[in-house]
């Protein structure tokens, strides 16, 4: 166990470097995105760390990292739809909600986890960690609908949407992905089955439903995020020659 831990902590690590270039070369648009996966990147080195100390807190840390991760895919979905349209106040207010939504998922696992793995677990905190995970996999399907959606609305610049088409992508595979993470987190916190327990399972299952998902979804963000890398920079740009041509005439 220590040994994938010990690889888990260091490639995120690693990884921690090209996601900050990333987060740079996207700027503002790319904030959520980006700006989630240096968190997910970053909790996933301290759980890591937690868990090589025997922290108690390490359970807690590895489950409350799919919520950066949910929030992730949803920002890319997010800087896809501002290179296509800049998105309406309606656009951002559901974002705002979601990471309510995102949040509320959270808040509930965190105070169940820690009631259940102190020394007189209610069946009330098992109740909150049910609901928290409820509410995260709920959030996941919103995600998967609102990838449809996007994937169906068309563009106005062919060149914008070479990169647009590469981030839909990315959030496609990843959403794959962080759904068989988010579907195996709410069998196992459930089912309390031992062999399943994120910290406590058995390395194969760690490895196949856990440590594989994550780092998938990852790379995949994090290649498309290389991959178009130049988009703020070309929208930039086109949006001057736009404003150029239209001054002439």
């Amino acid at each position: 166990m220590s040994s994938l831990t010990t690889a888990e902590l260091a490639i995120y690590a690693v990884l921690i470097l090209p996601t900050l270039f990333v987060l740079f070369k996207h700027g503002k648009p790319g904030l959520i995105g980006w700006g989630f996966l240096f968190v997910f990147c970053s909790l996933r080195v301290i759980g890591g760390a937690l868990f090589l100390t025997d922290s108690s807190a390490a359970v807690t840390v590895s489950n409350i990292g799919l919520s950066p991760l949910l929030i992730c895919t949803a920002g890319l979905l997010h800087e896809a739809q501002y290179y296509r349209e800049k998105p309406s106040r309606a656009e951002k207010v559901k974002i705002v909600l979601f990471h309510l939504l995102v949040g509320a998922g959270v808040a509930l696992m965190i105070v169940g986890l820690s009631g259940v793995q102190s020394k007189s677990p209610t069946q009330d905190d098992h109740k909150k960690v049910k609901i928290g995970l409820g509410i995260l996999t709920a959030s996941w399907g919103l995600l998967v609908l609102q990838a449809v959606r996007t994937a169906f609305e068309k563009g106005h610049s062919s060149r914008d949407n070479v990169f647009i088409t590469r981030l839909l992508i990315a959030a496609a595979i990843g959403l794959v992905f962080v759904g068989i993470r988010v579907i195996y987190t709410l069998v196992a916190l459930t089912s309390n089955d031992a062999d399943l327990n994120p910290i406590t399972g058995t390395l194969a299952v760690r490895v196949v439903l856990s440590f594989l998902p994550e780092i998938i979804a990852v790379l995949a963000y994090l290649v498309a995020g290389l991959l178009t890398r130049d988009i703020r920079a070309l929208s930039e740009r086109e949006h001057k020659t736009r404003d150029s041509l239209d001054s002439v005439v």
